[in-house]
């Protein structure tokens, strides 16, 4: 057991360690005001804490105060002075468990009230241990929660952990490791609808889930609830991204099969100690809005995501990237336009509550280029609550589809184009794509040709070299990196189509 005597006069430090000398299993430290008291927490943290009232720095009310907050645990008892009565009150609201009055102070009285608190604290220590397995769950990621939110620290943490038997704190995080943030998808509508709303339930029901798992891979690891419907899984020990990758793929693939559950991540977290873990997790949190822009149940490498950006003349920006001007458009353009300006949304990764102020200088763009966006399609973006992107997308597509474009424009180029859409960074061919939409070589390429000006593969060239200027605009990969994702296998092909259709270099365009 640790006792702290904290008071700036050295000769009642050294009278009250004289009156303690001799008691077995106790440690005993010393401190002149609080401020010295708080630093020394950091390191050792007391189990009980003598503090005088009045000393310069920090007094003892405001060490109580504060350690009230970081360390509720801690027992303190307050010396004071017989003119010092109210104070000692004052600290007793504070949360101090007793005052002992300097002037009629004993070795036995101290001693007495010593032995009372660690019996008291040894008879909470013994209640407070025994949990059952959920509850074990519940108090590790209460301790996570306290700590990543600042409320305690390492030393507090470890020593609750101890006193609870909550191994992981003290296991784990001794070597370099990854995690990874876990987001679940209409979380709250399965939860409604298997669990009756009892969100306790499903977490539980996931994390006893996911912790089989990932227990297969380090005994150490756990899964905690970072909150709502997210969750940080550790992969202790681990160092391989591949490794982790797949690992990750397995919680996917069983989560979905035993739970009916699908799952977005952010992967490949690293972290070396236990205030690198709780920094990572934290910043971690800024990086869950690409989440926004991607499918569901994606998996999100934070090493190769950008910043997002934030100010940036989006208007300008999009008609630069398009290289066309404010001319009126045909309306076979349209679901193009839009799709390239989604596929802009998704690369420049702004914050997600931006997403209405973009889309609506999206709806300013179709018009300038002569077409009328109905009042419906605005108040619809105004009050929809997006889970993702894609949600904002549909209520475009649904009004081409008001506008007739797919029977005037045929289906099978309408599938033809979402075909291209979605392959085009991946080795696509004509047959490709005649095979997809159920047409001849011939006679795709008619339809194509009648509606688009232009032919299929003119058209997919058309889109990829877009979508290069889209990088090359957006981010700062090289461009032997830009060229592999958009389906280009060599690079002065690539720089010289780039020029032909932009009219300068993909480097001066940069």
């Amino acid at each position: 057991m640790n006792i702290m005597i904290v008071d700036d006069e050295y000769s009642i430090r050294t009278h009250l360690v004289a009156m303690l000398r001799g008691m077995v299993g106790l440690r005993v430290m010393e401190a002149v005001n609080g401020e010295d008291a708080l630093q020394q927490m950091e390191r050792s943290l007391p189990n009980i804490v003598l503090t005088d009232i009045r000393m310069p720095v920090m007094d003892g009310m405001e060490l109580i105060r504060q350690c009230r907050m970081r360390y509720p645990d801690v027992w303190f008892i307050v010396l004071s002075n017989f003119a010092e009565f109210e104070l000692a009150q004052k600290a007793l609201e504070y949360g101090a468990r007793k005052y002992l009055l300097k002037a009629t102070i004993t070795k036995d009285s101290v001693v007495e009230e010593i032995n009372r608190a660690i019996l008291l604290l040894d008879k909470s220590m013994e209640k407070e241990a025994k949990f059952e397995p959920n509850e074990i769950l519940m108090v590790q990621n209460s301790l996570f929660y306290e700590r990543l939110n600042g409320h305690i620290h390492n030393t507090e943490l470890l020593r609750r952990a101890e006193r609870l038997s909550v191994s992981v704190y003290m296991e784990a995080f001794h070597t370099p490791s990854k995690f990874a943030i876990m987001e679940i998808e209409r979380f709250v509508d399965w939860t409604g609808n298997k669990y009756r709303g009892r969100a306790d339930l499903a977490v539980y029901a996931l994390i006893n889930v996911v912790r089989e798992i990932i227990k297969r891979w380090n005994k150490g690891n756990e899964l905690f609830h970072l909150g709502d419907n997210r969750f940080v899984v550790l992969d202790l020990g681990e160092s391989d991204d591949d490794r982790h990758a797949l690992k990750i793929e397995d919680i996917s693939a069983i989560t979905k099969q035993y739970l009916g559950l699908e799952a977005s991540f952010l992967i490949n977290c690293d972290f070396s100690d236990m205030d690198d873990f709780f920094q990572k997790v934290l910043e971690s949190r800024q990086q869950l809005v690409h989440f926004f822009y991607e499918k569901n149940a994606c998996i999100v490498n934070t090493k190769h995501v950008p910043a997002p950006v934030a100010d940036l003349d989006l208007y300008s920006f999009f008609q630069s990237v398009e290289g066309i001007g404010n001319e009126r458009l045909q309306v076979a353009a349209l679901p193009g336009l839009i799709e390239a300006y989604f596929e802009l949304l998704r690369h420049l990764c702004r914050p997600s509550v931006s997403v209405k102020g973009d889309l609506k200088t999206l709806i300013q763009f179709i018009e300038k280029s002569g077409f009328a966006v109905p009042a419906s399609l605005k108040s619809d973006i105004d009050q929809l609550l997006a889970f993702r992107l894609t949600d904002f997308k549909l209520v475009f597509t649904e009004w081409l589809g008001e506008l007739d474009w797919n029977s005037r424009h045929r289906k099978e180029i309408s599938k033809a184009l979402t075909f291209i859409h979605d392959r085009y960074a991946t080795k696509v061919s004509l047959e490709d794509v005649c095979a997809h939409v159920n047409l001849s070589r011939s006679h795709l390429s008619k339809l194509f040709k009648e509606q688009h000006g232009i032919s299929v593969m003119e058209y997919m060239e058309s889109y990829r070299l877009k979508q290069a200027r889209l990088l090359l605009r957006t981010t700062k990969h090289p461009i032997s990196e830009i060229i592999d994702r958009v389906g280009v296998t060599d690079v002065f092909y690539f720089s010289k189509l780039y020029k032909k259709h932009f009219g300068i270099n993909p480097s001066k365009d940069r």
